[in-house]
């Protein structure tokens, strides 16, 4: 059977990892990017460690590039079998909400929600084809003195709803397909101004953490898998 990739985000940092660790098990990857010089020279450089990569330009602040994406995957890769979606911004990470404006929080949700939702839907015919997966990468939304980015933590309470409300679409109806989440934790990377600590995990560590449990041969369906291997409730917090 083959086993092919999407990942969105995958011109650097954890999204890069993931392709990485997935093309050395053997994966086809599709290495979603919206800057084209970016998104072609990791491409290369994943060739070049005997990876099978394929650049694939996208957007998901445009709906444009991610139809055109999608008629790409479908006309020339259409035994895709699993997404990842895992390009995502912040906004800024600092400032607490009530300083925020509209168009500040609109820019994140555009990304992080509306954008990966738009994918999610248009590639949906072609994963159920293949009876295939989706993964969204994602992080804990439950109070917390110490991480705490507003636009961050709202777009991805969303993702985290879709991703759940999604997966008992799925069953409900019996559609073929998987969805889960994977929060992987501190990362050191771009993200965050590349923060190092004790704590945090290094974009290798968390790339085999994310791979580990694709790997694991279980089936994860409405599943927000904390890097602990804790699965969070429907509220956000973790049992």
């Amino acid at each position: 059977m083959t086993k092919k990739v999407f990942i969105t985000g995958a011109n650097k940092g954890i999204g890069k990892e993931i392709a990485r660790q997935m093309g050395e098990n053997g994966w086809t990857v599709l290495l979603g990017a919206r800057d084209e010089g970016r998104g072609l020279a990791a491409t290369e450089e994943l060739k070049e460690e005997g990876v099978d990569a394929t650049y694939v330009n996208i957007d998901l602040q445009s709906h444009e590039t991610i139809s055109a994406a999608v008629n790409t995957i479908k006309s020339q890769h259409a035994d895709l079998t699993m997404l990842i979606n895992n390009a995502g911004i912040p906004g800024d990470m600092r400032k607490p909400g009530s300083e925020f404006t509209v168009d500040e929080l609109r820019e994140v949700v555009e990304t992080n929600v509306f954008g990966t939702f738009d994918l999610t839907q248009q590639l949906l015919p072609t994963l159920e084809a293949n009876s295939g997966r989706i993964l969204n990468i994602t992080i804990p939304i439950g109070m917390s003195d110490f991480f705490n980015p507003f636009a961050y933590k709202t777009s991805k309470a969303a993702l985290n709803a879709m991703t759940q409300s999604f997966a008992q679409n799925f069953i409900s109806a019996g559609t073929p397909v998987e969805i889960f989440g994977i929060m992987p934790g501190g990362v050191t990377t771009d993200l965050n101004d590349n923060m190092a600590d004790d704590f945090m995990k290094t974009v290798p560590e968390a790339g085999k953490l994310i791979t580990d449990i694709i790997f694991d041969g279980k089936n994860h369906n409405s599943e927000i898998i904390n890097f602990n291997g804790n699965v969070a409730d429907y509220n956000g917090g973790l049992f």
